[in-house]
């Protein structure tokens, strides 16, 4: 089998790992149907700048927004089913670190239900994210939705509401996914996104965004409670930026609310954020929305094509990566 490796720091190939894995008793085997990249920590990651990756931990299996069709069950598996569609299929090999492994031909996904009813101890194959979806959703769709469910329940975490103002710091497929989000299934009354490319306000606003303001201006935060018309309830801070961060802090209502999605590489975690009580929470958990997303998926109230830039082969990997690092991608997609 193949998976994408990062065998040393800023280099991802595609290139055979062995043989496929057995399924543990609560684990079912998936072959992979489609993969993607997760532009911000994917690419960290593969430059050994997050989550402890370094160039001693060399080569290690990459990605964890995958989705494949169950194949083979282990002996305790009662709640998947042969052919089930099913999110986010990990990979780990002797040899390998694994930062999730789901660029990769076949991965693992737990039967968590039956684990959880026979008290088995605690493991990392109980993902919670590891959900069934129906085929009528296609794999590259399917792959894309693994974004739009993480930003959803994220949004309900910092309490984005409907007749609300948001801002959204950044403006990668996670801050346009907001802003998308934030507009169609929370119903924000005014959107603003603060970022570094003026040029792409043209992009924000087809996503939904009301206005931007750039993050490099003196005095931006007053620029942002001006163009929401209030200070904002709630911020999606996708950027890692201590002084994004300060900013936002700046232009959030007194009971508003700043999540600090993004995940820090490691220089900037050097730097503490700003000490507030207004912060969310630095988790999310897509779990809370499945259902919801895949509804209004198929009634066509969400369209995951519209985050697809980019359709590749395993084999372009690096080039995929080039695209990200030259802002011409969102969403790129490969078919293993």
């Amino acid at each position: 089998m193949k998976a994408v490796v990062v065998d040393r720091c800023g280099e991802a190939v595609w290139r055979e790992v062995g043989d496929p894995p057995e399924p543990g008793p609560y684990e079912a085997l998936v072959r992979t149907t489609a993969f993607s990249i997760c532009n911000a920590t994917d690419t960290h990651l593969r430059d050994c700048r997050l989550m402890g990756a370094t160039a001693d931990r060399c080569p290690f299996l990459l990605g964890h927004e995958s989705v494949g069709d169950v194949i083979e069950l282990g002996p305790e598996c009662r709640h998947l089913r042969a052919g089930d569609q099913i999110f986010r299929p990990m990979l780990s090999r002797p040899g390998y670190g694994s930062w999730w492994g789901g660029m990769a031909q076949y991965g693992l996904v737990t039967d968590r239900r039956a684990w959880q009813e026979d008290g088995s101890p605690p493991g990392p194959g109980g993902h919670q994210h590891q959900q069934v979806l129906p085929h009528e959703i296609p794999p590259d769709h399917a792959v894309a939705l693994i974004t739009l469910k993480e930003v959803l329940s994220y949004l309900r975490m910092i309490h984005a509401s409907a007749g609300g103002r948001l801002l959204v710091t950044g403006q990668g497929p996670v801050g346009l996914a907001a802003v998308y989000l934030g507009r169609t299934m929370i119903g924000c009354e005014r959107i603003v996104v603060a970022g570094r490319r003026p040029e792409a306000l043209k992009q924000a606003r087809e996503f939904g965004a009301d206005a931007y303001v750039d993050t490099r201006a003196e005095g931006w935060p007053e620029v942002a409670i001006e163009l929401l018309g209030d200070p904002a309830g709630a911020i999606y801070e996708t950027t890692g930026d201590v002084r994004v961060t300060a900013g936002g802090l700046e232009a959030l209502a007194a009971d508003g609310t700043l999540g600090p999605y993004a995940a820090r590489t490691d220089e900037q975690a050097l730097e503490p954020l700003p000490e507030d009580d207004r912060y969310g929470p630095r988790g999310t958990d897509e779990s809370l929305v499945h259902e919801e997303m895949i509804a209004a998926t198929l009634a066509g109230r969400i369209d995951p094509e519209r985050f697809i830039t980019h359709r590749l082969e395993p084999e372009q990997i690096q080039h995929a990566f080039g695209l990200i690092a030259c802002r011409e991608a969102l969403k790129i997609v490969f078919a293993p």
